[in-house]
């Protein structure tokens, strides 16, 4: 019959016990919690499975209280970082929260700026909207499918059989809503009271239906600064008509101040006249 003398534990206690030097080790950096069933580890883990390479869970100097679920309730692994609603990211090497971009798990919020250096490529814009336009709400509700408009600005007058780009400014701004530019100059700008187009940048019009300028002969129309006016009918005013030779008209009568041939010069100058 042989005896043994009892080996008191290694360390202190919750320490794990391991082969150290053939005898019993204790390390205050691996220790098990028994009650709260949690396991300690003070330094890296390193997991291998025999291949070629290894995966290493290290331990840096957090900034703050960190959790990794593993699973979480839904069975998938999360990593957690920053506030709520924050998307995290590689700062330096740890997981971070991003205050400038956040969700509330429907909608994406971005109060930083959106930097894309992405070429395009065949069949391959750098950036797509592809849901469907919405239709058929009120003209406070058919939001545009893009839309720019500042914080605290209202729009009520959307067409409701949708839009595709919508810009609304806030009231009192005057600058320009959209500047289309060529290399620095503008060559289309749509300002709150005005378009302007760059010269020498012209307008085609189809050649089969061809193009109406005014829907309604109670749209006003004008040229060259003069008032806007509906579509003249017989019953305007009659332009000054001055005889210039007897009572009858004549070459040099003018109407208007105009002679008949500056009357047909000038619509042909204009192009109304061939």
């Amino acid at each position: 019959m042989s005896f043994y003398q009892p080996i008191a534990p290694a360390g202190s206690n919750t320490q794990i016990q391991y082969n150290k030097n053939g005898g019993f080790g204790g390390d205050a950096d691996l220790t098990w919690d028994d009650t709260g069933k949690e396991l300690g580890v003070g330094g890296d883990i390193n997991l291998d499975d025999g291949g070629t390479y290894t995966t290493t869970l290290q331990i840096v100097t957090p900034t703050a209280d960190r959790t990794i679920s593993f699973p979480d309730a839904t069975g998938t692994v999360a990593l957690v970082a920053g506030s709520n609603g924050q998307l995290t990211y590689n700062s330096s090497g740890a997981q971070a929260g991003l205050s400038t971009l956040t969700t509330d798990g429907t909608d994406v919020t971005l109060t930083g700026r959106f930097i894309s250096s992405l070429n395009g490529a065949a069949s391959e814009p750098p950036g797509t909207f592809t849901g469907t336009w919405f239709t058929g709400g009120t003209s406070t509700t058919t939001k545009p499918q893009l839309l720019i408009e500042p914080t605290g600005t209202t729009s009520t007058a959307w067409s409701t059989s949708g839009t595709g780009l919508g810009v609304n400014a806030a009231s009192g701004f005057s600058g320009l809503l959209a500047d289309l530019q060529l290399n620095g100059t503008s060559e289309w700008a749509f300002g709150t009271t005005a378009l302007t187009v760059g010269d020498a940048n012209d307008i085609a019009v189809g050649t089969t239906t061809g193009t109406k300028i005014g829907t309604a002969t109670s749209q006003k129309l004008a040229f060259w600064d003069k008032t806007p006016v509906v579509q003249p009918t017989t019953g305007i005013s009659e332009a000054a008509f001055v005889a210039s030779s007897g009572g009858s008209i004549h070459p040099t009568s003018t109407f208007g101040g105009y002679t008949l041939a500056q009357i047909a010069q000038a619509l042909i100058d204009v192009g109304i006249l061939a």
